[in-house]
């Protein structure tokens, strides 16, 4: 018997639709995850005291308990501040590993403003240098691409908590952390598009909403 196509029944199939495309992307963090943490052996830093101070945190774990009160050195077109990373919480959150070296990380970044001004109320984005020390004010300042100088996207520099939290050999490394602190995945720069973050920030908020 052919089933007639209602309204209701157009809008019940269109929320599946929506609702499938959602697992897919979760799936395919799902993926990611399972590399990634397949992938990563978890570390220790031992501080002067013998005690570990920061413990590298993996796909499915909740960001440490004092992350949120870490302040880190940031650089915002030219200022430098410390700020303290409570700044980002609530929201979908992307760190960015990055490095003045690394000509992917940097053409990058005119995207991820993109995404930023696209999904500012419900997503938070952060650069991170992934040289530490080694990649100093100037030599981010003075970058050919000014993309940083003149452009709202913040990095954190000449800071390795971050760095020891996520450890990683490649650039651009993302990581990607829901609205309650829990990291969601690591992956590269592929999967950083417009639409992939759009589902992103849905599957949180529908989880969210049922949880």
């Amino acid at each position: 018997m052919k089933r007639l196509k209602t309204p209701f029944n157009m809008h019940h199939n269109d929320l599946l639709k929506k609702d499938r495309r959602i697992v897919i992307l979760a799936f395919s963090f799902l993926l990611v995850s399972m590399f990634s943490l397949s992938a990563q052996t978890p570390r220790q830093d031992s501080g002067a005291n013998g005690l570990d101070t920061v413990q590298q945190v993996l796909v499915g774990n909740k960001l440490p308990a004092d992350f949120w009160s870490r302040k880190v050195k940031i650089y915002n077109q030219g200022d430098t501040a410390f700020v303290e990373l409570s700044k980002y919480k609530g929201k979908s959150f992307i760190l960015d590993f990055w490095s003045t070296t690394c000509g992917t990380c940097i053409s990058g970044m005119s995207d991820l403003i993109k995404i930023q001004k696209s999904f500012g109320k419900e997503l938070n984005v952060l650069l991170v240098n992934s040289y530490g020390k080694l990649d100093t004010y100037q030599r981010i300042h003075k970058m050919p691409v000014d993309v940083l100088r003149t452009n709202d996207l913040s990095s954190v520099y000449a800071d390795d908590y971050l760095i020891k939290l996520f450890p990683h050999r490649t650039f651009p490394f993302y990581v990607w952390v829901d609205q309650n602190g829990t990291v969601a995945a690591l992956t590269l720069k592929r999967l950083v598009e417009m639409e992939n973050v759009e589902t992103f920030i849905k599957y949180n908020r529908l989880y969210e909403k049922f949880n």
